[in-house]
C-alpha cells in the first residue's frame, strides 16, 4: 500500500505507537523505506533501531528514512535530516493529562509540513500543540473551540 501511494506522489507520516512486545523486527525496516516522515517518542525510537542509546538510534533510523523526528516529552523534540540536526525545547506547562500529546505533536508538526514549513517551523508547531493539549483532560478537550485563544 505505501509504494502504491509513494506512486501517486503522496507524502506519507508514520508513528508507529508502542509494540508492547518490544518485537519491532515485523517489517518496519523495510516500510521506512517508503515513509517520508517518521515520529517515534525516544523509546519507541530506541527499540525500533535496536539500540538503548538515542543518539545511535536516530543514527541508523536516519539511514532508512529521510527525516526522523523524534518527540523527547519535557526535552521537546529534535528532528534529524541527513546531516541536518534540529531541536527546540518543550513549551512551559501545567499539565494535566498527557493522553494524546504525542498524537498532537504530530498534528501539529505535520500542520505546518504540508504548508512548507521548514523544520524548525514544523517542531515549534509539533511542541504547541503537543503541549495544548496536556493543559485538559483526554487527548482533545484542549482543542474545543471554547479553549482556543
Amino acid at each position: 500500500m505505501f509504494q502504491y501511494l509513494k506512486s501517486k506522489g503522496l507524502t506519507i507520516s508514520l508513528d508507529t505507537n508502542d509494540d508492547p512486545d518490544d518485537r519491532w523486527e515485523e517489517g518496519l525496516h523495510e516500510l521506512l523505506a517508503h515513509v517520508d516522515v517518521f515520529l517515534p517518542n525516544e523509546r519507541e525510537a530506541c527499540k525500533a533501531a535496536g539500540t538503548d542509546d538515542l543518539e545511535d538510534s536516530v543514527r541508523k533510523l536516519s539511514n532508512l528514512v529521510s527525516l526522523v523526528v523524534v518527540k523527547l516529552g519535557k526535552k521537546g523534540a529534535l528532528a534529524q535530516r541527513g546531516s541536518e540536526r534540529f531541536s527546540v525545547p518543550s513549551e512551559e506547562v501545567v499539565p494535566v493529562d498527557t493522553v494524546g500529546a504525542g498524537d498532537s505533536f504530530d498534528a501539529g508538526f505535520l500542520h505546518e509540513y504540508v504548508r512548507g514549513g521548514d523544520i524548525a517551523q514544523c517542531l515549534a508547531g509539533g511542541n504547541a500543540a503537543g503541549a495544548r493539549s496536556t493543559t485538559r483532560p483526554g487527548g482533545t478537550e484542549a482543542f474545543r473551540e471554547k479553549y482556543l485563544r
